[in-house]
């Protein structure tokens, strides 16, 4: 485990709570959990603050896989070691898994009727404000640094408006953010 991530637990949860409260984030995540993680560890529980809560989620983005189930293993893992993680997941993906079985069974047997096709459309500006809700967050909880918003700018152009893939644009702000900050820390 990286050395800056020691500082994890204000609030240590039982492996009861981790699999109980990632089972609520799943079940309210309608849209994204990350919104619902994040208020989860930080405001509602303290297991983590804004800062560490932004460290586990950057480690989480750079790893294959849903970023939200790797800060669930990343900090369980961390807390309970393999059986903290692997109840995270579970209950991460518990309530998830079943609904949306259940909806795909509904969608493929109600998708031609026109309400149905009105409530898929209106979820969906829902679920966008909740990620550039979460963004704007995170963003606040940075480090107000040339260097951060500097590659934060970087890292949005390069994907939101520019369509670079994942990989290259990881790759481009990554060693753009680890010169300037070796530059800063020569200077």
């Amino acid at each position: 485990m990286p050395q800056h991530l020691d500082h994890i637990a204000p609030v240590k949860p039982t492996r009861w709570q981790l699999f109980y409260n990632f089972a609520w984030v799943g079940l309210l995540g309608f849209g994204g959990v990350l919104p619902w993680a994040r208020q989860m560890m930080v405001d509602r529980r303290g297991w983590v603050n804004e800062k560490t809560f932004n460290e586990l989620l950057a480690i989480g983005q750079f790893f294959p896989g849903p970023n939200v189930c790797n800060v669930a293993i990343i900090y369980a893992r961390k807390q309970h070691g393999l059986q903290g993680a692997c109840l995270a997941v579970v209950g991460l993906y518990c309530f998830p898994s079943l609904i949306t079985v259940s909806a795909g069974l509904a969608y493929a047997s109600w998708w031609q009727h026109q309400t149905v096709q009105h409530v898929f459309g209106a979820i969906s500006p829902i679920a966008t404000g909740l990620m550039l809700g979460t963004a704007l967050r995170l963003l606040k909880a940075m480090p107000p640094t040339t260097a951060n918003y500097t590659v934060f700018v970087l890292t949005f152009i390069l994907m939101g408006v520019l369509v670079v893939p994942l990989w290259t644009v990881l790759l481009i702000s990554m060693t753009v953010s680890m010169v300037w900050r070796l530059i800063d820390r020569n200077a």
